[in-house]
């Protein structure tokens, strides 16, 4: 008798540790569900904001050396490309804006030190030698913001971001080809020896 009870004892002793194992590592399936979920949620917030920051300070940087440009430039078609471009990113900005708002970002209201110190630097060029670097860097940041878009478009988890992207992505490459063109036109109208590097920018 005392061994049937004995027997009763450790089976019960079993099962609820059984049991308990079984609550312990639904708990634990529960956690590592939800920890996974929040960094899932801060890969996309991460994401969200570090392309929206990027997309807007190349908008601002634009605008700002386009306004340059309508001072300094001495080719008449750089003067024009430079107002089409401070209406064109100054109308991207807002779209971003609503995009962000959709997708709870804040966006930076000003310019990065690092980019107003760049365009400071510009500030102190003018004639030919804005002109030249002027066109050069709108080749160089149209090319960034293409890769971020065409990125964007692909892989960007939030939609409203996602949908910027794509609707912003052929103006930008349309942006880009032009600026090339213009980049080839102000070489040829200059000293073809000033821009010796011109190939990477093709």
């Amino acid at each position: 008798m005392k061994r049937i009870h004995f027997t009763l004892i450790v089976s019960a002793i079993l099962i609820y540790g059984c049991n308990n194992n079984s609550v312990k590592s639904r708990e634990e399936a529960s956690k590592d569900s939800t920890n996974a979920m929040a960094e899932s949620m801060d890969d996309v917030s991460n994401a969200s904001v570090n392309f929206a920051t990027a997309v807007a300070a190349s908008n601002m940087k634009e605008i700002a050396l386009g306004k340059l440009a309508l001072k300094n430039a001495n080719y008449g078609r750089l003067k024009e490309f430079a107002q089409k471009m401070i209406d064109a990113h100054e109308k991207a900005n807002k779209d971003l804006q609503t995009a962000c708002y959709s997708a709870g970002v804040t966006l930076p209201s000003g310019l990065a030190k690092a980019d107003q110190e760049e365009v400071d630097k510009m500030a102190g060029k003018e004639g030919k030698a804005f002109d030249r670097d002027y066109i050069k860097k709108m080749v160089s940041e149209h090319q960034k913001t293409m890769e971020r878009l065409d990125a964007a478009a692909s892989n960007m988890k939030d939609v409203s971001l996602q949908n910027y992207a794509k609707k912003t992505l052929p103006v930008v490459k349309a942006h880009l080809e032009e600026a090339r063109t213009i980049l080839e036109d102000v070489r040829k109208q200059y000293d073809p020896t000033q821009f010796d590097d011109v190939e990477s920018y093709q």
